[in-house]
């Protein structure tokens, strides 16, 4: 596999370079189906594909939908995730990231799409996934109040609301700590609040934006990886996964993955996130007979990175080494410009066991 890599601005001349020096790992363990042949995700299908494809037709005929970034905003994006572990992902709809915009979420029903309800700012929500919860918190001059929100069958339910104004106490006011409306002591306050205090969050509402080639991969890409990797793949894979892990664990960085097919070839990479830090990129995976190989270096910035799935380039923009781009394929990138098909990469799994698993079903 070859890397190509471009800088400064996108508009320096781009060089291909052979990913000489990979690391090169070979799962020790055999298997009986390492000599199955990859399926095209697109041949997976699922009900909800056709469901919520209609329904983003329709938000992009709305007076909601924008093209294109206005009034300091950016354009519309959507999202998928499955928030209460039914099999079934939620279809998130970002308008735009204006402090006030809320996400609307849909899932389906009886073979209809149905609206659940709207939640978040700027276009976007918070979400635990080791809890399946929701997290809507607001924070004013000395006070927080927030709850928490689950997804029971088709409705949105406050499992836990809470408030705390500690921080008014030089303000002479009453301080008072509670938990679905009962008042408590400040410690134990803070032990019902210490378990998600440390969960890992991921944010959700704006991974793709709505050019054709992005809506394609979304529907029927993102979700089908775990059902196309082979048996050989997956154990591959996975193994990898928990040597990022155990890594994580040890230097307590807040990672992430997911996987993406970065050269359109129907078998995604490994793309792992390092953390969220300024100082964080993701390092790149993907298999050749049965062999997996590590591209040289770390991509991106925070922990994440954009692929324009149009032109199946990958890149950054506004990092401390400027802007990047790089392609694992022919394509030329020395004209490079952003399509309107795009997408965040790198954190669409907080990096668990539990998430391992779940990534590979």
């Amino acid at each position: 596999m070859k890397l190509k890599q471009l800088s400064s601005l996108f508009i320096a001349l781009a060089v291909t370079a052979v990913v000489s020096g990979c690391s090169e790992k070979k799962s020790e363990s055999e298997s009986d189906n390492s000599d199955l042949i990859n399926v095209s995700p697109r041949n997976i299908t699922f009900e909800w594909q056709p469901l919520y494809e209609q329904k983003l037709n329709e938000f992009t005929s709305s007076d909601k939908f924008s093209e294109t970034a206005a009034n300091g905003t950016e354009e519309s994006r959507f999202d998928l995730c499955d928030l209460n572990d039914d099999g079934t992902p939620e279809l998130i709809i970002s308008a735009n990231n204006n402090h006030t915009t809320t996400c609307e979420v849909f899932t389906v029903s009886n073979g209809e799409v149905i609206s659940i309800g709207e939640i978040g700012e700027y276009g976007s929500f918070t979400y635990y996934p080791d809890f399946k919860l929701i997290n809507n918190e607001y924070s004013g001059d000395g006070f927080v109040v927030g709850k928490f929100i689950s997804l029971n069958g088709n409705v949105f339910t406050d499992a836990m609301t809470y408030s705390d104004n500690r921080g008014s106490a030089s303000k002479g006011a009453e301080i008072k700590h509670e938990i679905d409306g009962k008042e408590l002591t400040l410690p134990e306050y803070d032990e019902a609040m210490e378990m998600y205090k440390n969960a890992k969050t991921i944010s959700l509402g704006r991974k793709y934006t709505f050019g054709s080639a992005s809506v394609d991969y979304a529907l029927h890409c993102s979700e089908s990886w775990g059902a196309v990797l082979t048996p050989k793949e997956k154990e591959i894979y996975k193994e990898q996964l928990m040597i990022n892990l155990n890594q994580a664990l040890e230097t307590g960085k807040d990672a992430a993955f997911e996987f993406c097919d970065l050269n359109n070839d129907d078998v995604p990479e490994l793309v792992v996130s390092e953390g969220t830090e300024d100082t964080d990129g993701c390092k790149i995976y993907y298999i050749s007979s049965d062999t997996l190989l590590e591209l040289d270096g770390t991509y991106g910035y925070k922990g994440k990175f954009s692929f324009d799935n149009e032109q199946l380039v990958f890149y950054v923009t506004g990092s401390p080494s400027g802007n990047l781009c790089w392609s694992l394929t022919n394509n030329d990138i020395s004209k490079f410009n952003v399509s309107r098909s795009h997408m965040e990469c790198g954190r669409r799994y907080i990096l668990t066991e539990e998430s391992v698993n779940v990534s590979m079903r």
